[in-house]
């Protein structure tokens, strides 16, 4: 009899010391003591079903506190084909944690570390999983309280729009619409309405498409009484498109060439602060060839209250263009006066950094038989620049050149008088 009883005691312990892994048994690990072994023993089973492996891991970030350093482990060891499988399953189970009832609402821990999760699944997916989570993400990110959650666990809101694009791009423009419609707002020009924030601007810049990049252009040039809008409007499109600090991939240019002459308008309004029109120029530069070319050779030449502004377009369009565009970028500026500090500075120093060497020869030369005063005079201070003893000849023979070099000395000239291209060119060239 004592026999019989101990058989029986010692199955039944069995039998509890070995639960079946299926979903009701992985539910009540939640909350159990032995729970986390139990759930991580499942989750790494290879030999367990997707769909349980998946339920395991969900499980895992239901618990207090959370395992996700144990499921991010979990799948950096597992098998492509294994991690796959199990991702197109759990995805679904990690978005019913990450999702948020209403747009207004901000995310709690448990809801961050899933979303996290969802993007750490789109990196190592197929195409069908990524469209998954790309799906999910437009619908956590596109929302009224999109600025709070942006800055909402380890990956930054624009990282996740750069992985969507053009959907979660839509919904911000319909956010940042609302915005700008909500009722009670000022209605008088000048009068200060609701703002749109920056990390809605840069969400929108991150977005990296044409249609997100004019929407943020027309936005800077309304009047919503805020005197900032533009510079930060413009800033969100530097960051995204130009520079950042190492938050996020750069947006492709390619956003950016349907909008040059938007950004040209930016730039050359007076009414821009000169950083913005620094941001504007770069984002012209960074549209690449052709699209940077024109307007940024157009705009050297435009009349503007800095007069620094003709040194900074043709900096950027010899950025632009390279060696190539030396020649058309010295004819394009305007005639008048110079200071020799400011034009050998703003535009022979950046010549001279140009490569190919002989090819940026070659082009000052041109410029050095061309009948402007002002191209042979760039010329010879970029020459000389160079230290290019061969055009030595060349320089010394325009020593007779009369034309006066208006502005030389800056706006205090101290009775000095003007010197003519034949002085300067002598002087120049004594010196190679």
């Amino acid at each position: 009899m004592f026999a019989r009883a101990l058989t029986i005691a010692i199955a039944l312990f069995l039998v509890a010391g070995c639960e079946k892994t299926n979903r009701e048994n992985i539910d009540k690990w939640v909350t159990t003591k032995k729970g986390p072994e139990k759930l991580k023993a499942a989750f790494s089973d290879d030999g367990l079903a997707p769909e349980l492996a998946a339920h395991a891991g969900a499980a895992m970030i239901k618990r207090n506190p959370p395992m996700d350093a144990d499921v991010r482990k979990a799948l950096e060891k597992m098998s492509d084909n294994r991690r796959q499988a199990i991702g197109e399953k759990l995805a679904p189970e990690l978005w019913e944690i990450a999702r948020i009832e209403s747009e207004d609402e901000m995310p709690g821990p448990k809801q961050v570390i899933a979303k996290d999760l969802l993007i750490r699944l789109h990196q190592t997916g197929d195409a069908k999983l990524k469209g998954q989570v790309e799906a999910y993400l437009t619908d956590w990110y596109g929302v009224k309280s999109y600025s709070g959650r942006a800055r909402a666990g380890e990956f930054y809101g624009p990282v996740a729009i750069h992985i969507v694009g053009d959907p979660l791009g839509k919904k911000l423009m319909s956010v940042a619409n609302s915005v700008i419609a909500a009722p009670g707002q000022g209605s008088g020009a000048g009068q200060m309405m609701n703002a749109i924030d920056n990390e809605l601007l840069l969400g929108l810049a991150a977005a990296g498409t044409p249609d997100t990049v004019k929407y943020i252009l027309d936005v800077a040039r309304m009047d919503r009484g805020d005197k900032t809008l533009r510079q930060r409007a413009v800033s969100a499109l530097f960051r995204a498109y130009v520079k950042n600090e190492g938050e996020f991939e750069l947006s492709q240019s390619a956003a950016l060439v349907p909008n040059v002459d938007n950004l040209a308008e930016i730039a050359k309004d007076d009414a821009s602060e000169n950083q913005t029109i620094n941001d504007a120029l770069a984002l012209i530069r960074a549209a690449g060839l052709p699209a940077c070319k024109a307007p940024l050779l157009k705009m050297i030449a435009q009349p503007h209250r800095d007069s620094e502004f003709k040194f900074v377009t043709a900096s950027n369009a010899l950025i632009c263009g390279g060696v190539e565009s030396v020649v058309e970028v010295v004819k394009a500026l305007p005639p008048g006066a110079y200071e020799q500090t400011r034009l050998h500075g703003g535009v022979a120093v950046e010549i001279a950094k140009l490569q190919p060497r002989a090819a940026v020869i070659g082009a000052l030369r041109t410029l050095l038989a061309d009948p402007s005063y002002l191209s042979k005079w760039v010329a010879m201070e970029t020459l000389t620049t160079l230290k290019s003893v061969e055009d030595k000849a060349a320089i010394t023979a325009l020593g007779k050149d009369k034309s006066p070099l208006t502005g030389y000395w800056g706006e205090n000239p101290e009775n000095k008088p003007t010197p003519t291209l034949g002085q300067r060119a002598t002087e120049l060239a004594a010196t190679l």
